[in-house]
């Protein structure tokens, strides 16, 4: 889970419409938050995956449902109400049902910063707070086979990744050959953009990256040597950004 930023309430959804849509819904009961525009736009914020447990919700087992964070079915007056609405996956949306958030609040990743509540280890949620604690509970975050396996598929291979660019570094250092160079600059790049927020389980793949001691050692050789550049500062911003330590 990482925090996610509300982007502005979508033209179409205008005061009129959010009024005709609620009243609808209350009267019949139909799926009036449906609409193109809205799905569109909760999924540009959350780059394609779900607001909880990051799955990428363009795979066919977790295809995205609009996610009433305040539960509409004790809430009905903010069925449509745009700071009440996230894209989620199935799995996370079943587990959540319709826990009463106002009463028992939970993480809202769009207003609260997961990093503040939740911490990873070994690819197991852990609560650093009451908040975090129910969260885990709740969503089930720390489900073990639809979840922890995937995380730590994601953070294994980037420690495979790290081990083999490791490797590389020492060759680096026996023959600092401009091939060598922008071999090990290539992939210590590609590592880091695949921990942005922007990447499946990318709070995982983060906290492994930065928790991991080869990297410390890389990072440390690219310093000594002049190749962290400011676009590695800029990608480890956005890891770091990410990671849950």
């Amino acid at each position: 889970m990482i925090k996610l930023q509300y982007p502005p309430k979508p033209v179409e959804l205008t005061n009129e419409l959010v009024k005709e849509l609620t009243n609808k819904f209350k009267q019949t009961g139909d799926s009036v938050w449906q609409q193109k525009f809205i799905k569109e736009a909760l999924l540009k914020m959350s780059f394609d995956k779900c607001c909880f447990c990051e799955g990428n919700t363009n795979e066919e087992s977790k295809y995205v449902e609009i996610e009433h964070f305040h539960p509409k079915s004790k809430y009905d007056n903010e069925v449509v109400l745009w700071e009440n609405l996230l894209p989620i996956c199935k799995r996370c949306n079943t587990k959540k049902g319709d826990h009463d958030t106002k009463l028992e609040p939970i993480i809202n990743p769009a207003k609260d910063n997961p990093k503040e509540h939740l911490y990873l280890r070994n690819y197991w949620f852990y609560p650093k707070t009451p908040l975090g604690k129910i969260t885990i509970d709740i969503i089930y975050l720390n489900d073990k086979h639809r979840l922890k396996r995937k995380r730590s598929e994601v953070g294994d291979a980037v420690i495979e990744q790290l081990h083999e660019l490791f490797e590389n570094v020492l060759e680096f250092k026996l023959n600092m050959s401009v091939k060598n160079r922008n071999k090990i600059i290539g992939k210590l790049k590609n590592i880091l953009i695949e921990c942005c927020p922007n990447f499946e389980y990318s709070a995982t793949a983060a906290t492994t990256l930065l928790s991991d001691p080869n990297y410390k050692e890389i990072k440390a050789l690219f310093e000594k040597h002049n190749l962290w550049s400011n676009e590695f500062k800029d990608l480890e911003e956005k890891v770091e950004y990410c990671a849950l330590l």
